[in-house]
Protein backbone atom coordinates (compact mmCIF):
# COMPACT_ATOMS: atom_id res chain seq x y z
CA UNK A 1 0.00 0.00 0.00
CA UNK A 2 2.80 2.36 0.92
CA UNK A 3 4.52 1.68 -2.39
CA UNK A 4 1.27 2.42 -4.26
CA UNK A 5 0.90 5.74 -2.42
CA UNK A 6 4.51 6.67 -3.20
CA UNK A 7 3.97 5.89 -6.87
CA UNK A 8 0.84 8.04 -6.97
CA UNK A 9 2.68 10.92 -5.31
CA UNK A 10 5.59 10.69 -7.76
CA UNK A 11 3.12 10.65 -10.67
CA UNK A 12 1.28 13.68 -9.31
CA UNK A 13 4.55 15.60 -8.81
CA UNK A 14 5.56 14.85 -12.37
CA UNK A 15 2.22 16.07 -13.69
CA UNK A 16 2.57 19.25 -11.63
CA UNK A 17 6.11 19.79 -12.90
CA UNK A 18 5.06 19.43 -16.54
CA UNK A 19 2.08 21.74 -15.90
CA UNK A 20 4.35 24.35 -14.27
CA UNK A 21 6.75 24.22 -17.21
CA UNK A 22 3.85 24.65 -19.63
CA UNK A 23 2.65 27.64 -17.62
CA UNK A 24 6.18 29.17 -17.63
CA UNK A 25 6.35 28.83 -21.40
CA UNK A 26 2.93 30.42 -21.75
CA UNK A 27 3.95 33.37 -19.53
CA UNK A 28 7.36 34.02 -21.12
CA UNK A 29 7.06 37.42 -22.85
CA UNK A 30 7.87 37.87 -26.50
CA UNK A 31 9.93 40.91 -27.48
CA UNK A 32 7.94 43.10 -29.80
CA UNK A 33 9.50 45.65 -32.13
CA UNK A 34 7.58 48.94 -31.98
CA UNK A 35 8.39 51.67 -34.49
CA UNK A 36 7.63 54.67 -32.30
CA UNK A 37 6.27 55.78 -28.93
CA UNK A 38 4.73 58.90 -27.40
CA UNK A 39 6.56 61.93 -26.00
CA UNK A 40 4.11 64.01 -23.98
CA UNK A 41 3.76 67.71 -24.71
CA UNK A 42 5.32 69.59 -21.76
CA UNK A 43 3.12 71.84 -19.68
CA UNK A 44 5.42 74.78 -20.49
CA UNK A 45 4.90 74.39 -24.27
CA UNK A 46 2.37 77.25 -24.23
CA UNK A 47 4.96 79.76 -23.03
CA UNK A 48 8.52 80.80 -23.87
CA UNK A 49 11.14 79.23 -21.59
CA UNK A 50 13.94 81.58 -20.56
CA UNK A 51 16.94 79.26 -20.88
CA UNK A 52 19.37 81.61 -19.14
CA UNK A 53 17.25 81.75 -16.00
CA UNK A 54 15.98 78.16 -15.96
CA UNK A 55 17.65 75.15 -14.42
CA UNK A 56 16.27 72.42 -16.65
CA UNK A 57 13.56 71.33 -19.07
CA UNK A 58 11.26 68.52 -17.88
CA UNK A 59 10.00 65.74 -20.17
CA UNK A 60 7.87 62.61 -19.79
CA UNK A 61 7.06 59.86 -22.27
CA UNK A 62 5.42 56.47 -22.51
CA UNK A 63 7.47 53.31 -22.67
CA UNK A 64 7.63 51.80 -26.16
CA UNK A 65 5.45 48.71 -26.51
CA UNK A 66 8.19 46.10 -26.28
CA UNK A 67 5.68 43.59 -24.90
CA UNK A 68 6.98 43.80 -21.35
CA UNK A 69 8.64 46.39 -19.05
CA UNK A 70 11.99 46.56 -20.86
CA UNK A 71 15.15 48.24 -19.55
CA UNK A 72 15.61 50.63 -22.46
CA UNK A 73 17.89 53.66 -22.42
CA UNK A 74 16.56 57.04 -23.50
CA UNK A 75 18.14 60.29 -24.73
CA UNK A 76 16.46 63.51 -25.79
CA UNK A 77 17.24 65.28 -29.06
CA UNK A 78 16.60 68.93 -29.95
CA UNK A 79 16.23 70.63 -33.34
CA UNK A 80 15.16 74.03 -34.64
CA UNK A 81 13.74 72.62 -37.88
CA UNK A 82 12.32 69.26 -36.75
CA UNK A 83 14.97 67.51 -38.85
CA UNK A 84 17.49 65.07 -37.40
CA UNK A 85 20.14 64.42 -40.04
CA UNK A 86 23.49 65.51 -38.59
CA UNK A 87 24.10 65.89 -34.85
CA UNK A 88 26.37 68.51 -33.31
CA UNK A 89 28.69 65.69 -32.21
CA UNK A 90 28.97 64.39 -35.78
CA UNK A 91 29.60 67.88 -37.16
CA UNK A 92 32.30 68.55 -34.56
CA UNK A 93 34.05 65.26 -35.31
CA UNK A 94 33.99 65.89 -39.08
CA UNK A 95 37.53 66.94 -40.00
CA UNK A 96 36.49 67.93 -43.51
CA UNK A 97 34.12 70.61 -42.24
CA UNK A 98 31.48 69.58 -44.75
CA UNK A 99 28.83 68.50 -42.23
CA UNK A 100 26.38 71.01 -40.81
CA UNK A 101 24.48 70.09 -37.65
CA UNK A 102 20.70 70.33 -37.55
CA UNK A 103 20.12 68.75 -34.11
CA UNK A 104 21.80 68.06 -30.77
CA UNK A 105 21.65 65.06 -28.43
CA UNK A 106 21.57 65.87 -24.71
CA UNK A 107 24.22 64.02 -22.71
CA UNK A 108 21.72 62.75 -20.13
CA UNK A 109 20.88 59.04 -20.38
CA UNK A 110 17.62 57.95 -18.71
CA UNK A 111 16.36 54.49 -17.79
CA UNK A 112 12.84 55.57 -16.82
CA UNK A 113 10.22 57.49 -18.78
CA UNK A 114 10.95 60.82 -17.17
CA UNK A 115 13.92 63.17 -17.43
CA UNK A 116 15.30 66.66 -17.03
CA UNK A 117 17.77 68.25 -19.44
CA UNK A 118 19.91 71.18 -18.29
CA UNK A 119 18.73 74.45 -19.83
CA UNK A 120 22.34 75.52 -20.35
CA UNK A 121 22.99 72.39 -22.41
CA UNK A 122 20.04 73.20 -24.69
CA UNK A 123 21.20 76.82 -25.06
CA UNK A 124 24.70 75.70 -26.03
CA UNK A 125 23.32 73.21 -28.54
CA UNK A 126 21.21 75.89 -30.21
CA UNK A 127 24.26 78.14 -30.62
CA UNK A 128 26.14 75.21 -32.16
CA UNK A 129 23.33 74.44 -34.60
CA UNK A 130 22.55 78.02 -35.60
CA UNK A 131 26.10 79.38 -35.52
CA UNK A 132 24.90 82.60 -33.89
CA UNK A 133 27.31 85.33 -32.90
CA UNK A 134 26.60 87.21 -29.68
CA UNK A 135 24.66 89.89 -31.59
CA UNK A 136 22.61 87.42 -33.65
CA UNK A 137 20.74 85.52 -30.94
CA UNK A 138 16.98 85.97 -31.56
CA UNK A 139 14.50 87.08 -28.90
CA UNK A 140 12.65 83.77 -29.14
CA UNK A 141 13.27 80.50 -30.94
CA UNK A 142 10.99 77.60 -31.84
CA UNK A 143 12.46 74.27 -30.74
CA UNK A 144 11.45 70.66 -31.38
CA UNK A 145 12.29 67.72 -29.14
CA UNK A 146 12.03 63.97 -29.52
CA UNK A 147 13.20 60.98 -27.49
CA UNK A 148 15.45 58.19 -28.72
CA UNK A 149 14.97 54.72 -27.19
CA UNK A 150 17.68 52.07 -27.45
CA UNK A 151 17.09 48.42 -26.51
CA UNK A 152 19.35 45.54 -27.58
CA UNK A 153 20.94 47.69 -30.31
CA UNK A 154 17.49 48.53 -31.70
CA UNK A 155 16.80 52.28 -31.89
CA UNK A 156 13.41 53.93 -32.31
CA UNK A 157 12.19 57.51 -31.94
CA UNK A 158 9.18 59.20 -30.42
CA UNK A 159 7.04 61.89 -31.98
CA UNK A 160 8.33 65.47 -31.85
CA UNK A 161 6.90 68.13 -29.57
CA UNK A 162 7.18 71.84 -30.22
CA UNK A 163 7.83 74.66 -27.77
CA UNK A 164 9.43 78.11 -27.65
CA UNK A 165 12.52 79.24 -25.77
CA UNK A 166 14.32 82.49 -25.08
CA UNK A 167 17.89 81.59 -26.07
CA UNK A 168 21.11 83.29 -25.04
CA UNK A 169 24.68 83.32 -26.27
CA UNK A 170 27.23 80.84 -24.93
CA UNK A 171 30.81 81.00 -26.15
CA UNK A 172 31.64 77.65 -27.69
CA UNK A 173 34.90 76.08 -26.57
CA UNK A 174 36.32 72.66 -25.91
CA UNK A 175 35.70 71.16 -22.50
CA UNK A 176 38.50 71.55 -19.98
CA UNK A 177 40.45 68.35 -19.22
CA UNK A 178 38.78 66.21 -16.57
CA UNK A 179 41.00 66.38 -13.49
CA UNK A 180 41.04 63.85 -10.63
CA UNK A 181 42.60 64.38 -7.19
CA UNK A 182 45.03 62.62 -4.85
CA UNK A 183 44.02 62.52 -1.19
CA UNK A 184 45.39 60.67 1.82
CA UNK A 185 47.61 60.55 4.85
CA UNK A 186 50.66 61.44 2.75
CA UNK A 187 48.96 64.19 0.74
CA UNK A 188 48.95 67.83 1.88
CA UNK A 189 47.93 68.09 5.53
CA UNK A 190 46.91 64.43 5.59
CA UNK A 191 43.41 65.28 6.82
CA UNK A 192 41.47 63.27 4.19
CA UNK A 193 39.15 66.25 3.60
CA UNK A 194 37.61 65.90 0.12
CA UNK A 195 35.52 69.08 -0.14
CA UNK A 196 36.22 71.58 -2.92
CA UNK A 197 37.79 74.10 -0.54
CA UNK A 198 40.40 71.49 0.49
CA UNK A 199 42.10 71.44 -2.90
CA UNK A 200 45.69 72.43 -2.21
CA UNK A 201 45.54 71.53 1.48
CA UNK A 202 44.21 67.96 1.76
CA UNK A 203 44.11 67.21 -1.97
CA UNK A 204 46.48 67.63 -4.89
CA UNK A 205 45.10 67.82 -8.44
CA UNK A 206 46.63 65.62 -11.10
CA UNK A 207 48.00 67.31 -14.23
CA UNK A 208 47.54 67.11 -17.98
CA UNK A 209 50.15 65.29 -20.05
CA UNK A 210 52.19 66.86 -22.80
CA UNK A 211 51.06 65.71 -26.24
CA UNK A 212 47.77 64.18 -25.09
CA UNK A 213 44.53 65.20 -26.82
CA UNK A 214 41.47 65.51 -24.60
CA UNK A 215 37.89 64.83 -25.68
CA UNK A 216 36.52 68.19 -26.79
CA UNK A 217 33.11 67.42 -25.30
CA UNK A 218 33.91 65.53 -22.08
CA UNK A 219 37.50 66.57 -21.38
CA UNK A 220 38.44 62.94 -20.81
CA UNK A 221 41.93 61.64 -21.51
CA UNK A 222 45.18 60.76 -19.73
CA UNK A 223 46.30 62.78 -16.70
CA UNK A 224 49.29 62.12 -14.45
CA UNK A 225 51.04 62.93 -11.20
CA UNK A 226 54.76 62.60 -10.48
CA UNK A 227 55.92 62.95 -6.89
CA UNK A 228 57.68 61.52 -3.89
CA UNK A 229 55.85 59.13 -1.56
CA UNK A 230 57.03 57.89 1.86
CA UNK A 231 57.20 54.19 2.73
CA UNK A 232 53.95 54.30 4.67
CA UNK A 233 52.01 56.11 1.93
CA UNK A 234 48.25 55.52 1.99
CA UNK A 235 46.03 57.45 -0.39
CA UNK A 236 43.17 57.38 -2.90
CA UNK A 237 42.44 59.09 -6.22
CA UNK A 238 38.95 60.59 -6.30
CA UNK A 239 37.01 61.60 -9.37
CA UNK A 240 34.53 64.09 -7.91
CA UNK A 241 35.19 66.65 -5.22
CA UNK A 242 33.08 65.93 -2.15
CA UNK A 243 32.44 62.27 -3.02
CA UNK A 244 34.22 59.04 -2.07
CA UNK A 245 32.04 56.84 -4.30
CA UNK A 246 34.04 57.01 -7.52
CA UNK A 247 37.78 56.80 -8.00
CA UNK A 248 40.80 54.55 -7.59
CA UNK A 249 41.46 52.75 -4.34
CA UNK A 250 43.86 50.02 -3.28
CA UNK A 251 44.30 46.80 -5.27
CA UNK A 252 45.41 43.31 -4.34
CA UNK A 253 49.01 44.34 -3.72
CA UNK A 254 51.14 47.42 -3.08
CA UNK A 255 51.39 49.57 -6.19
CA UNK A 256 48.10 48.31 -7.66
CA UNK A 257 44.65 49.88 -7.74
CA UNK A 258 40.99 48.99 -8.06
CA UNK A 259 38.20 51.25 -9.29
CA UNK A 260 35.42 52.10 -6.88
CA UNK A 261 32.25 52.47 -8.93
CA UNK A 262 29.83 53.53 -6.23
CA UNK A 263 30.27 50.34 -4.19
CA UNK A 264 32.07 49.51 -0.96
CA UNK A 265 35.46 51.01 -0.18
CA UNK A 266 38.23 48.62 -1.35
CA UNK A 267 40.80 50.33 0.90
CA UNK A 268 43.73 52.68 0.33
CA UNK A 269 46.45 52.60 -2.31
CA UNK A 270 49.84 51.65 -0.88
CA UNK A 271 53.30 51.50 -2.43
CA UNK A 272 56.07 48.90 -2.11
CA UNK A 273 58.69 51.38 -0.86
CA UNK A 274 59.50 55.05 -0.47
CA UNK A 275 60.49 56.92 -3.59
CA UNK A 276 59.34 58.80 -6.65
CA UNK A 277 56.38 57.42 -8.60
CA UNK A 278 54.47 58.35 -11.73
CA UNK A 279 50.72 57.78 -11.56
CA UNK A 280 48.74 57.83 -14.82
CA UNK A 281 44.94 57.85 -14.95
CA UNK A 282 42.98 57.45 -18.17
CA UNK A 283 39.69 59.17 -17.34
CA UNK A 284 38.04 57.91 -20.53
CA UNK A 285 38.85 54.21 -20.24
CA UNK A 286 38.98 54.29 -16.40
CA UNK A 287 42.44 52.81 -15.93
CA UNK A 288 45.25 53.63 -13.51
CA UNK A 289 48.91 52.66 -13.63
CA UNK A 290 51.58 53.28 -11.00
CA UNK A 291 55.26 52.96 -11.85
CA UNK A 292 58.52 54.02 -10.27
CA UNK A 293 59.92 57.27 -11.63
CA UNK A 294 63.51 56.82 -12.72
CA UNK A 295 64.63 60.44 -12.57
CA UNK A 296 66.35 62.21 -9.67
CA UNK A 297 64.47 65.49 -9.33
CA UNK A 298 66.01 68.60 -7.83
CA UNK A 299 64.43 69.83 -4.60
CA UNK A 300 63.67 73.56 -4.48
CA UNK A 301 63.26 75.56 -1.30
CA UNK A 302 61.03 78.23 -2.90
CA UNK A 303 59.14 79.02 -6.07
CA UNK A 304 57.80 82.26 -7.58
CA UNK A 305 55.37 83.35 -10.30
CA UNK A 306 56.77 86.57 -11.79
CA UNK A 307 55.31 88.15 -14.89
CA UNK A 308 53.72 91.20 -16.46
CA UNK A 309 50.94 91.02 -13.84
CA UNK A 310 53.36 91.95 -11.00
CA UNK A 311 56.22 93.65 -12.87
CA UNK A 312 58.21 90.38 -12.69
CA UNK A 313 58.41 90.53 -8.92
CA UNK A 314 60.36 87.62 -7.37
CA UNK A 315 59.56 88.24 -3.72
CA UNK A 316 56.02 86.86 -3.38
CA UNK A 317 56.65 83.12 -3.06
CA UNK A 318 54.24 80.38 -4.08
CA UNK A 319 53.14 78.03 -1.29
CA UNK A 320 54.60 74.54 -1.03
CA UNK A 321 51.86 71.91 -0.90
CA UNK A 322 53.90 69.95 1.61
CA UNK A 323 53.27 66.30 2.28
CA UNK A 324 53.60 64.60 5.64
CA UNK A 325 55.65 61.61 6.79
CA UNK A 326 58.89 62.90 5.32
CA UNK A 327 57.81 63.22 1.70
CA UNK A 328 59.71 65.80 -0.35
CA UNK A 329 57.76 68.71 -1.85
CA UNK A 330 57.52 69.34 -5.58
CA UNK A 331 54.03 70.84 -5.83
CA UNK A 332 53.49 74.58 -5.52
CA UNK A 333 50.32 76.65 -5.47
CA UNK A 334 49.31 80.31 -5.56
CA UNK A 335 46.29 82.54 -6.02
CA UNK A 336 46.78 85.04 -8.81
CA UNK A 337 44.75 87.65 -10.68
CA UNK A 338 45.66 88.59 -14.23
CA UNK A 339 44.38 91.79 -15.83
CA UNK A 340 44.68 92.54 -19.49
CA UNK A 341 47.19 90.46 -21.42
CA UNK A 342 50.77 89.50 -20.75
CA UNK A 343 53.07 86.64 -19.87
CA UNK A 344 54.74 84.96 -16.91
CA UNK A 345 57.16 82.20 -15.89
CA UNK A 346 57.80 79.95 -12.90
CA UNK A 347 61.17 80.33 -11.15
CA UNK A 348 63.13 79.64 -8.00
CA UNK A 349 65.14 82.76 -9.07
CA UNK A 350 67.87 80.68 -10.71
CA UNK A 351 65.95 78.22 -12.89
CA UNK A 352 63.14 79.55 -15.08
CA UNK A 353 60.28 77.53 -16.60
CA UNK A 354 58.31 78.90 -19.57
CA UNK A 355 55.86 77.61 -22.16
CA UNK A 356 53.14 78.50 -24.63
CA UNK A 357 49.80 77.09 -23.35
CA UNK A 358 47.22 78.47 -20.93
CA UNK A 359 45.46 77.68 -18.61
CA UNK A 360 47.24 74.30 -18.47
CA UNK A 361 50.31 72.80 -20.03
CA UNK A 362 53.90 71.71 -19.44
CA UNK A 363 56.63 74.29 -18.91
CA UNK A 364 60.31 73.77 -19.68
CA UNK A 365 63.55 75.59 -18.96
CA UNK A 366 63.79 76.51 -22.65
CA UNK A 367 60.25 77.88 -22.95
CA UNK A 368 59.32 81.51 -23.47
CA UNK A 369 56.83 83.57 -21.50
CA UNK A 370 53.55 81.75 -20.92
CA UNK A 371 50.69 83.98 -22.17
CA UNK A 372 47.83 84.46 -19.72
CA UNK A 373 44.14 85.29 -20.00
CA UNK A 374 42.49 87.85 -17.76
CA UNK A 375 40.88 86.38 -14.64
CA UNK A 376 41.41 85.12 -11.10
CA UNK A 377 42.94 81.69 -10.67
CA UNK A 378 44.35 79.11 -8.29
CA UNK A 379 47.47 77.70 -9.93
CA UNK A 380 49.36 74.46 -9.25
CA UNK A 381 52.87 73.76 -10.55
CA UNK A 382 54.91 70.54 -10.46
CA UNK A 383 58.63 71.34 -10.61
CA UNK A 384 59.58 67.76 -11.58
CA UNK A 385 58.09 67.77 -15.07
CA UNK A 386 56.94 71.41 -15.33
CA UNK A 387 53.22 70.58 -15.44
CA UNK A 388 50.88 73.42 -14.41
CA UNK A 389 47.16 74.09 -14.25
CA UNK A 390 45.30 77.37 -13.61
CA UNK A 391 41.82 76.73 -12.14
CA UNK A 392 39.35 79.62 -12.50
CA UNK A 393 38.11 80.98 -9.18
Amino acid sequence: MKNILKSILVLLCGVCAFTACDEDRDSNPTLQKPTTFKLNTPAYAAQSIDLEHSDSLHFTWSQPDYGFPAAAQYQIQFSMTDTYTVSTDEATADETGSLTADYMIADNVFTTCIGNVEAESVAKGLVQIAGWTEDEVPATQKVYARVMSVLASDTIYSNSVEFNVIPYYIELKDADPEIWYLIGGCIGDGAWTNSADAVGTSMIPMFTKEGVEYDSKTGQGEIEYIGYFPADAAFKIIKTLGSWDYGFCGGDAAGTTSYRDGGDDPGNITLPSAGYYKITVDTKNITCTIEEYSGTPSVYSSMFLPGDHNNWDQTAAMTAVETVSGAENHIWKADVTFTGTGGFKFTDTSTWWGGYAFPYGTASTSGGNIPYTEGSYQVFFNDINGAYYFFSK
